[in-house]
């Protein structure tokens, strides 16, 4: 098990940057908030900015950027650090399943997960998998993305041990510089989360 991570997480109390308000992305927030599934995607998405991002309001579109309609597949929610994606909400059928139903990929850290591990978090997780097929270029070969259902994804993360290599995966991600891809940040959708929780 590696050590605790030197960094800060959570929500600052420092003031949310000014913006421009831009159409596009307002229309990808409208489209997002009238799916059924809108309050639990916007729980599990503050949840996520909230304990996985590093620093996440001072580095809003510096580090990390959301995006929420992407026009590469239509997937509801993406969030990248520097410039791989580290979570998204997106339908089984974009990646290892059938049907529209949606589901969330989180990237963790492998080197806090033992085969042990691994398979008491499976045990207790419904419609979880692991699929080490599933990774970005990015220079951690510890790597490993994680499959569920929306609903299963707060009994996921309240696993210490998830909890910890996810903010190890991300951790490692921020040291690696800015992100290339600022005109990706959807800035209505993270005032429309972090309002609500600051």
């Amino acid at each position: 098990m590696k050590h605790f991570i030197p960094y800060r997480f959570g929500i600052s109390t420092t003031s949310l940057k000014p913006f421009d308000v831009k159409e596009k992305n307002a229309k990808r927030l409208e489209k997002l908030l009238q799916l059924k599934e809108a309050p639990l995607i916007s729980k599990i998405c503050k949840h996520y900015i909230s304990h996985f991002i590093p620093n996440p309001v001072e580095n809003e579109n510096e580090y990390w950027i959301i995006s929420c309609y992407p026009s590469t597949d239509r997937s509801p929610v993406r969030i990248s650090i520097w410039f791989p994606e580290v979570f998204n909400i997106a339908p089984k059928n974009h990646y290892f399943g059938y049907g529209d139903e949606l589901q969330c990929m989180a990237f963790v850290h492998r080197d806090y997960l033992d085969e042990k591990a691994k398979r008491e978090i499976l045990k207790k997780t419904p419609g979880l998998f692991f699929q080490p097929g599933y990774r970005f270029v990015t220079g951690i070969d510890e790597q490993l993305a994680a499959f569920m259902p929306l609903h299963s994804y707060s009994g996921f993360v309240e696993d210490e041990r998830i909890y910890e290599s996810i903010r190890a995966h991300n951790y490692e991600l921020s040291l690696k510089g800015r992100t290339p891809f600022k005109k990706g940040h959807n800035y209505a959708f993270v005032r429309y989360l972090l309002n609500e929780v600051r």
